[in-house]
């Protein structure tokens, strides 16, 4: 049912959304205590509280966001890395946006973490900078020899505008508030021509139980290729690619043993059920078919998908 939201989407501005559901933060809280060993203190779950978040959907470009947008602070992030989350050292997008980068480019990553992509193509940039609010980042990546701003992307647009060849952003979006007014930044940061590389993810991967990481103060937002057409056409930007990542071989397989189990086991009961799914689910796809359907790009067709989504957009002019 479509209702009127008290806020509007972060994204296109609509009022209007479908009520899709509500999580409690008191779930949140204890999921990262279960399956990450990742506790917060009293003051970071007083700030945010226990109560419900509302997730909803977009009539007009279908992003998913929580209202309200509880967006998480540097003490919370600092302390969500302190039991078993940690920076990636290297994402699937990584090797799709090197592939984006020229010889001379100059390069900005917003939300860089500890650099990894940003010291993978340091060497063939004429320039390289990161902006990233994490202290403990920051320092690392100046140490690394890469020019470090820790001010705000919105504000740090407004002072120095088109100064790069390319603006990266890689699981960034869906951790701001602000949506719309982050990408406008990007826009002003990149120079006419310029591309900006985006990556978030996707909501239609596949999924099981609760996902912490995926829920406020960390996440605001869970997007689908849908809205990359939106920000092209809210900010007036040129789509030039989308691409998926292909889900693991483990959650290939899962996806079938899912089918198979819920499908027999009103008729076998959850123990035989569960067994044929296993062994349905390694018949259907060996590891030699799934790497060939992962190179081929297949699996979207088939409306399977990986963690991320990976966009480029052009600046006009």
């Amino acid at each position: 049912m479509l209702v009127s939201s008290p806020n509007p989407c972060p994204l296109c501005g609509a009022s209007s959304a479908a009520a899709l559901s509500q999580i409690h933060l008191s779930d949140v809280w204890q999921a990262y205590a279960e399956q990450w060993a990742t506790s917060f203190s009293d003051d970071v779950i007083a700030k945010y509280g226990n109560g419900p978040v509302a997730l909803r959907r977009c009539s007009r470009c279908e992003l998913e966001w929580f209202d309200p947008a509880l967006e998480g602070d540097s003490t919370f992030y600092s302390q969500l890395f302190t039991g078993g989350i940690t920076y990636e050292t290297w994402r699937w997008e990584f090797d799709q946006a090197a592939q984006r980068i020229a010889d001379g480019a100059r390069v900005v990553e917003v939300g860089s973490g500890e650099g990894a992509f940003l010291r993978s193509v340091l060497p063939r940039c004429r320039s390289a900078e990161a902006i990233e609010k994490n202290p403990r980042a920051a320092d690392l990546l100046r140490a690394a020899g890469i020019k470090v701003s820790e001010d705000d992307v919105r504000s740090d647009a407004l002072v120095r505008p088109g100064r790069a060849d390319v603006v990266c952003a890689f699981q960034v979006l869906e951790h701001v508030a602000d949506v719309r007014g982050f990408l406008s930044a990007l826009a002003t940061i990149v120079v006419p021509g310029g591309e900006i590389l985006l990556s978030v993810p996707n909501r239609e991967r596949f999924r099981q139980g609760m996902e912490p990481n995926d829920c406020p103060p960390h996440h605001l937002s869970r997007w689908s290729p849908r809205q990359f057409t939106a920000v092209a056409e809210v900010l007036g930007l040129d789509l030039a690619l989308v691409e998926y990542q292909p889900p693991s071989l483990s959650h290939a397989r899962a996806s079938r043993q899912r089918s198979v189990r819920t499908t027999l086991r009103p008729v076998t009961g959850p123990r035989v059920a569960q067994w044929a799914g296993r062994a349905t689910a390694r018949v259907r796809m060996p590891e030699r078919r799934h790497a060939r359907l992962a190179a081929e790009g297949r699996f979207p067709s088939q409306g399977e998908y990986g963690h991320t989504m990976f966009a480029v957009l052009r600046r006009r002019g």
